[in-house]
């Protein structure tokens, strides 16, 4: 049984956004909805660097979202930020449904095919236009999965397993 992690990683601050220090960040789509006044954000910066902030404010603009943050009251300390990844609570988050996962469950897991077969592990998630593709690493080499019904037949992140069936064209 994998223990997933208490946070998940929802984005990257993109700038600083007018002078009273808000800040535009670039998160999952599935998570623009989740920003709201009395969240409790984690921010990483390059360096390892955390720090943890309470939402005053938030919205959406565009794709993104805009983030008034505790703390954060000028341009400067807004774009002292630029950069950093935003974390949320796993607990502040209501868990995707259907087949979808959140990256960081997917990554690690062992890939199956559906007769037993130990391909790898999944080692990193291609955002592509038409779907997602998993790259998965294994002796046999690098093989590129298609994140679509016909491929993934069955994820179990908490065990840390997936299962696949390989269509013709894939190895």
């Amino acid at each position: 049984m994998r223990n997933l992690d208490d946070w998940i990683e929802a984005g990257v601050i993109v700038r600083a956004h007018g002078v009273r220090g808000e800040v535009i960040a670039d998160v999952l789509q599935d998570l623009v909805d989740v920003f709201a006044q009395g969240l409790e954000v984690r921010l990483t910066d390059g360096e390892g660097a955390e720090r943890r902030h309470e939402v005053r404010r938030a919205r959406r603009h565009q794709d993104r979202v805009i983030l008034e943050l505790s703390g954060v009251d000028t341009c400067e300390r807004a774009e002292g930020l630029r950069a950093c990844t935003v974390w949320l609570s796993r607990d502040s988050i209501v868990p995707p449904e259907g087949k979808r996962w959140f990256v960081q469950d997917l990554l690690g897991v062992e890939v199956l095919t559906e007769e037993g077969e130990l391909l790898g592990r999944l080692t990193e998630v291609m955002h592509m236009p038409a779907n997602d593709v998993y790259v998965v690493r294994g002796e046999g080499g690098e093989l590129l999965l298609p994140a679509i019904d016909d491929v993934i037949r069955d994820v179990d992140v908490r065990a840390g397993r997936m299962v696949v069936r390989l269509i013709e064209g894939l190895r």
